[in-house]
């Protein structure tokens, strides 16, 4: 007989319920059975003494939309538990998207997520326009983990509007047009709306959905309410605490009478922002007590960054530095040398906007990390090395780059978090986690497996969360934001979606490049976490330590039951 039997594991359900020792089983893509001294029925069986069993895991933000087309094995997030991702995040999808625009949108998007243009060019089929037709190619697909998909608000306007989304607001016959885009997008199973008011692109142009005015989010949160369990994302300005919770009241002005649930972006995590913090949650208090249904998102673990000088985003707020990043490859070291260059990036660097997150803003977190030629000097910050050469800083960047080749690169320093009080806003059942944006910003950082940190440091190592709350905030309570509702939760009738493991045994495992991007390029990815298991649909992914190779996974949307 086919079918799976766990057995002798202690369940976490995944409901924030007490932990109880017990079996579970799965037939098919169901989880059938849980209970105690469950029967063999000749099932294969895995022996989870000593582990866990608990839902499986849920990220809730990853930007897999390009990956799963050249690996669709998702690694390294089998290893690490994970059985559903979340993409078409900020304001970007793969669809709706035709014509010059789709290009357009692709470069913006590969800017943004320091993502391999070539690889979509070569890897990405392109056999859609409309969502319902990109539906009809990721059920072609297979993938190692379920997929679950927003519609972007940039690749929605730009379908419908052309070069003119770039520029102004949408005519009523431009809103009636999207508005139809977006209700066959969410009758094919997408997920909901994103959108980004917080972003420019690589020549410093406000994103497309930056543009839209009240009428355009009135006529699309209009869609989102007719259908049931669609959700809304907005990633706002939150890098600038004078405009980010004015950008959040006006999207929750507009979905509040519509009764539409979102997610915005987000609960100052470091250490030294603690009034922004306490104005951003009592702003949070005072919209759910006025009756919004909208969920800021949590960080939980301070990102260990690198930054490049072949396309990046880290320059934006100094344009000479921006443009040089971000130019051909062929002219950067010429530039670096250039006068004229030096004379207008030091003024760039002189009267940027600045941001309290904004690295350019803080040249004592930024350590010379990696170089091409070993010239060096190395492991010393950016300021360190202004201030030893009575350079300004630029253009002690500029001539270290010179010595040390245009493929170096910085570490950025980790912020320094305030646990106690981000656990506290884990804790609030209208809260995100896990917002990690795997499968994006590929040589910066690794942002798979994140989740694991939640459960080691948050709950082992420090006891700010219990086992129960921390199992739930990254499945039950995860799947209920996104109306996922046969997931998430370890019950007959359930989606087989599990992970098992043992608390003493799982880590964050140290990242590693791997060479293996389309086009010749390298990636960060991680080595394996500790999990014993990773089941999707009830097929096992990553199986007593290994990948299975196999491809389960799903485009799922809202369920209402």
């Amino acid at each position: 007989m086919s079918g799976l039997l766990i057995r002798g594991g202690t369940v976490v359900d995944g409901t924030g319920a007490p932990a109880r020792r017990a079996d579970v089983r799965v037939r098919g893509r169901t989880i059938a059975e849980v209970g105690t001294g469950l029967a063999s029925d000749g099932e294969r069986e895995l022996d989870a003494a000593g582990a866990l069993v608990a839902p499986g895991i849920i990220e809730t933000h990853t930007h897999l939309d390009g990956a799963m087309w050249w690996d669709p094995s998702f690694d390294p997030l089998p290893s690490y538990g994970v059985t559903t991702t979340v993409f078409g995040n900020c304001g970007m999808s793969m669809a709706p998207l035709d014509g010059p625009q789709r290009d357009e949108v692709v470069d913006l998007f590969c800017f943004l997520e320091d993502l391999p243009q070539v690889a979509f060019e070569k890897e990405v089929p392109w056999t859609w326009a409309s969502w319902p037709e990109y539906r009809a190619a990721l059920d072609t697909q297979p993938t190692a983990a379920n997929i679950a998909g927003y519609v972007g608000h940039i690749s929605l306007r730009t379908f419908v509007m052309g070069d003119a989304a770039w520029d102004r607001p949408a005519t009523s016959a431009e809103r009636t047009a999207m508005a139809k885009a977006l209700d066959e997008a969410l009758a094919s199973g997408a997920l909901g709306l994103s959108t980004n008011g917080f972003d420019m692109d690589r020549t410093l142009r406000l994103v497309p959905s930056r543009h839209a005015d009240d009428e355009e989010y009135a006529a699309l949160f209009d869609v989102l309410a007719a259908h049931p369990g669609a959700t809304f994302q907005a990633i706002t300005r939150f890098n600038e605490p004078e405009h980010n919770l004015a950008d959040v009241e006006r999207f929750a002005t507009l979905a509040k009478p519509r009764g539409v649930r979102g997610q915005w972006t987000a609960i100052p995590a470091i250490a030294a922002e603690t009034e922004y913090r306490a104005d951003t949650l009592a702003f949070d208090r005072r919209l759910r007590e006025s009756g919004v249904d909208f969920w800021p998102t949590v960080g939980t673990r301070p990102l260990d960054l690198y930054f490049n000088f072949e396309k990046a985003l880290t320059f934006q707020r100094v344009p000479a530095w921006n443009d040089l990043v971000n130019g051909p490859p062929e002219n950067k070291m010429a530039l670096l040398a250039d006068p004229a260059w030096r004379d207008q990036a030091r003024s760039d660097w002189d009267n940027r906007k600045k941001s309290r997150r904004a690295r350019v803003d803080h040249p004592h977190t930024l350590i010379f990390a990696l170089s091409e030629t070993g010239v060096g000097p190395m492991g010393i910050s950016l300021a360190d090395h202004a201030a030893n050469t009575g350079q300004h800083v630029s253009d002690a960047l500029a001539s270290w780059l010179l010595d040390n080749g245009i493929g170096s690169s910085l570490r950025a320093l980790p912020d320094v978090h305030d646990e106690p009080a981000l656990a506290e806003a884990i804790r609030s059942p209208h809260t995100l986690t896990n917002v990690n944006d795997s499968g994006a910003h590929l040589q910066l950082f690794c942002g798979a497996g994140q989740s694991t940190h939640l459960l080691t440091h948050y709950h082992r190592d420090t006891g700010l969360l219990t086992l129960e709350e921390a199992v739930h905030v990254l499945t039950g309570r995860t799947a209920g934001f996104f109306g996922l509702a046969d997931r998430g939760v370890i019950a007959p009738g359930k989606a087989a979606d599990l992970a098992v493991f043992n608390l003493d045994e799982i880590d964050l495992g140290p990242e590693v490049k791997r060479q293996d991007v389309p086009g010749g390029s390298w990636r960060f990815s991680r080595e394996p976490g500790g999990f014993r298991a990773t089941i999707a649909n009830g097929v096992p992914t990553y199986w007593h330590g290994a990948p299975t190779d196999a491809l389960p996974g799903a485009l799922i949307g809202p369920r209402t039951a």
